[in-house]
């Protein structure tokens, strides 16, 4: 049988199509496995989905975030990376064999971050000194760090430890003091109280155990910002005490303090006669 050029052509066109029908299917993707950060993490679009867990950790790392915990969710375990600057704040990787698998957000709370990353809060800032409150006290460090503080120094004030913290520009003091791990209260300091010059008391009713261990000029500028002046001195046990009392009779106290080269290592309250 004798075929034509036209009927040679069908056939061929015939035999492509039942060849393309027998052929395996070939598995699509279910979305776009790569994930777009939307530009935060400074303008970074991450694209973990794929990579070893090596260079994800890398990439979070170059955008900012730091590694936060890990997580069980939906029978696999996720590591969480945060970053309190971002849009997204909070993101985990799941991987197999050592390549990530799923990328996905998560509550700020599972990461233990502040959101915002700028704009509002505190004075406009994304930080707010309450936001830190009820945090583990490890994410609370984290997060003022990622708001550019740095912790600066420790000090006691109404029998409590503080934990100050300065942000990159100087200029605004946040303190924390915290209770079996967890953040109990978060509130501003005045900025000099975050350097070593500086006297913290201001605005508090002065306890005698805050003075311990300061140098005795700031023992005395913090009594003076609490509204206490020098009354006079006393000896007891052999040791000089130097007296001050409520200026502004808010109180009717007498808070005294004794010191040994230039820095204060007992201070207690006396009564309101030691110091007339």
């Amino acid at each position: 049988m004798v075929m034509t050029v036209k009927k040679i052509a069908v056939a061929a066109l015939a035999l492509a199509a039942a060849l393309a029908m027998a052929a395996p299917a070939t598995a699509q993707p279910g979305g776009d496995y790569r994930y777009q950060g939307g530009g935060y993490g400074g303008g970074y679009g991450l694209q973990l989905q794929g990579l070893l867990v090596d260079s994800a950790k890398q990439q979070l790392a170059s955008a900012g975030y730091h590694a936060a915990r890990n997580i069980r969710y939906d029978g696999r375990q996720y590591d969480l990376w945060s970053n309190g600057r971002g849009r997204n704040s909070c993101v985990g990787f799941t991987s197999y064999k050592g390549a990530v698998t799923d990328v996905r957000t998560f509550s700020d709370s599972e990461c233990g971050v502040v959101s915002g990353g700028g704009g509002g809060g505190w004075g406009g800032r994304g930080l707010d000194p309450s936001d830190l409150n009820g945090m583990r006290v490890d994410d609370a460090k984290r997060n003022l760090r990622d708001h550019g503080y740095s912790n600066t120094r420790n000090v006691r004030l109404n029998g409590k430890q503080w934990d100050l913290w300065l942000d990159n520009r100087g200029r605004d003091c946040i303190g924390f003091t915290s209770y079996k791990g967890t953040v109990s209260a978060a509130q501003p300091f005045r900025g000099n109280e975050c350097s070593t010059n500086g006297t913290p008391g201001y605005g508090y009713s002065i306890d005698a155990r805050d003075l311990q261990g300061l140098s005795v000029d700031q023992a005395k500028r913090s009594l003076a910002d609490a509204g206490f002046r020098g009354a006079r001195n006393i000896r007891i046990g052999g040791q000089q005490w130097d007296l001050f009392y409520d200026n502004n009779g808010r109180s009717d106290r007498c808070v005294g303090f004794t010191s040994y080269n230039g820095r204060v290592t007992d201070a207690d309250d006396f009564s309101p006669r030691d110091c007339r």
